[in-house]
């Protein structure tokens, strides 16, 4: 269906360069943080990284209703100073519960930015060219976490583990004056309305959509099993396989480059609306599967070839799940909606997050794969019936 939009390539592809710079400074700042960290344990990693996400769950109604109520000259600005100002106090804090904080309260303008950003592309870009922008610009925040561990290493070895984190701070300057650079902005459209922008209609819209409700919880289940690899992936590698912190670093990349070549793809090719739900269920249960087969792993070579293929079937994943909410979304409700699909993913990795540390613990990492590839496969089959049943003809 057209949208009556001209697509402005110029400006829809800066924006998504100027956050892909402010994500190369955040994943470079994460990166260092965990190398940081990691003598703790895996618990500890795992309760830094899921603080740094369950703000995505509890900053839905705010953050989707912010998104929807102020325009985007009055947000970025604001949220991007104040994550500036937090990550550069990371410099100074070692203790658990502070980190946690911080990163909790750090993530939660984030949480605020991504729905904000979400609501302004249809503004900026067709129907039909939607699917082509998002690959772009997944290909070049793909392009940023490649780079991220390269420049993270290079940082911390030559400069210690307080550079990544004032490179962050300044990268979120940047994004905070890019609206006005760009010359880009959404104004909120609920005067026109006769109705009070609520916070919690995004998620109610979603649940009263029976698609995109079943399609959600599928992502949301999926997450929480197969989302342990992020934990997983670092033993694996230093622990079980004794790789270096370098070649831990190249996982990272692998998984990026394989986020490129997936981004790059969605820029030349169509995918009909009508085979959106059937090949997202397809590469689920490929991810489910290469889950598997990581957990056998007998090199580090073999986990970064894994990590390369996941990196290309989650830029597909991502592409196909965002292009059917958004263009699904009212134009006054995008925002909100986006916050909810963002609590519905975050709400898995979450999930995963706080288990998987105690359970690697526990069981070890190649047991902590082989269950959650299991796990995963099973809530594929338990889900995905309902979203093929429910997707639109």
């Amino acid at each position: 269906m057209a949208s009556g939009i001209t697509t402005q390539w110029g400006k829809a592809r800066a924006v998504a360069g100027f956050r892909a710079f402010s994500m190369l400074g955040s994943e470079t700042s994460a990166f260092a943080l965990i190398l940081r960290e990691r003598g703790h344990g895996a618990t500890f990693v795992s309760v830094l990284l899921a603080s740094g996400t369950v703000s995505m769950v509890v900053m839905v109604p705010i953050a989707g209703w912010l998104s929807d109520r102020y325009s985007t000259k009055a947000i970025i600005p604001i949220t991007s100073l104040l994550q500036g100002l937090l990550i550069i106090s990371l410099i100074y804090q070692h203790n658990m519960i502070s980190l946690a904080v911080t990163l909790f309260v750090s993530s939660s303008c984030g949480a605020i930015e991504n729905p904000t950003f979400m609501a302004l592309l249809p503004n900026l870009v067709s129907n039909e060219d939607f699917s082509k922008q998002m690959g772009f610009s997944q290909t070049l925040y793909a392009m940023a976490g490649l780079f991220a561990p390269a420049v993270g290493g290079i940082l911390v070895s030559q400069t210690g583990y307080k550079t990544p984190f004032i490179s962050d701070a300044v990268s979120f300057s940047v994004l905070g004056a890019a609206p006005y650079l760009l010359k880009v902005n959404r104004k909120p459209e609920f005067a026109a309305s006769a109705e009070k922008v609520k916070a919690a209609d995004g998620m109610k819209f979603i649940f009263h959509d029976r698609y995109l409700r079943s399609l959600a919880l599928l992502i949301a289940a999926f997450l929480f099993a197969a989302g342990t690899i992020n934990i997983a992936n670092l033993f694996l590698l230093t622990k079980v396989l004794h790789a270096s912190v370098f070649i831990y670093g190249l996982s990272g990349a692998a998984f990026a480059l394989g986020m490129i070549v997936g981004g790059v793809a969605l820029m030349k090719i169509t995918i009909k609306e009508t085979k959106r739900s059937k090949l997202a269920v397809t590469v689920l249960i490929i991810t489910a599967l290469l889950i598997l087969g990581m957990s056998a792993s007998g090199h580090w070579l073999i986990v970064l070839i894994f990590d390369f293929l996941i990196g290309v079937l989650i830029s597909i994943l991502t592409n196909i799940i965002s292009t059917i909410f958004i263009l699904r979304a009212p134009s006054e409700m995008r925002g909100r909606i986006g916050a909810a699909l963002n609590a519905f993913i975050n709400l898995g990795t979450i999930g995963a997050l706080i288990v998987s540390g105690p359970i690697l613990d526990w069981l070890g990492t190649r047991r902590l794969l082989v269950v959650a590839g299991l796990a995963a496969l099973l809530l594929i089959a338990l889900f995905s019936p309902a979203v093929i049943r429910e997707e639109a003809p």
